[in-house]
């Protein structure tokens, strides 16, 4: 894995290809697929939607912390 300047990084995201999030409940990993995605201009810098009718929302908001994957052109053949 590279690292990005953080004003850089956007362009990984943009125009929004599907980003994996992941966290943990109940001592089970959750990974949620997510494609409404953006970047901000103050802290945090990333946001994403979901509500209570996700079952990964109960895991984020219990856990209050996530991981969010964004996978490359590279790994489409895998």
């Amino acid at each position: 894995m590279r690292e990005l300047e953080l004003s850089k990084a956007f362009t990984l995201i943009e125009p929004g290809p599907v980003v994996l999030v992941t966290t943990c409940a109940a001592g089970r990993a959750n990974v949620m697929t997510i494609s409404w995605t953006m970047v901000l201009d103050f802290s945090p810098r990333f946001a994403l939607t979901t509500g209570p009718w996700n079952h990964s929302f109960a895991a984020l908001e219990q856990q209050r912390e996530c991981v969010i994957a964004i996978p490359t052109v590279d790994l489409l053949d895998t």
